[in-house]
């Protein structure tokens, strides 16, 4: 699971920073669903990153106290940007 973790942030890395690049590079613009969209997915792959990074660290016995308030604030985020259409 620890391999995975990483994927899964630079894949959330590269949805934020490819459409960006696309549009301060080529002047070009996309549909606001799509943003929506793009964003969306985007913290979804962080919240499992840092979902794997709770059970790594409650095997160990760690604290996740942490992990677990990025969690529920990045729920927070990701509730505020589907229900604000």
């Amino acid at each position: 699971m620890s391999k995975l973790r990483p994927f899964l942030y630079i894949s959330a890395l590269l949805l934020i920073l490819i459409p960006t690049s696309i549009v301060l590079i080529a002047d070009a613009s996309f549909n606001s669903i799509f943003s929506y969209i793009v964003i969306s997915i985007s913290l979804i792959l962080v919240m499992m990153g840092k979902t794997i990074t709770v059970f790594e660290k409650r095997k160990e016995g760690k604290k996740t106290s942490t992990d677990m308030g990025a969690i529920i604030g990045l729920t927070i985020v990701l509730l505020i940007v589907i229900f604000d259409n």
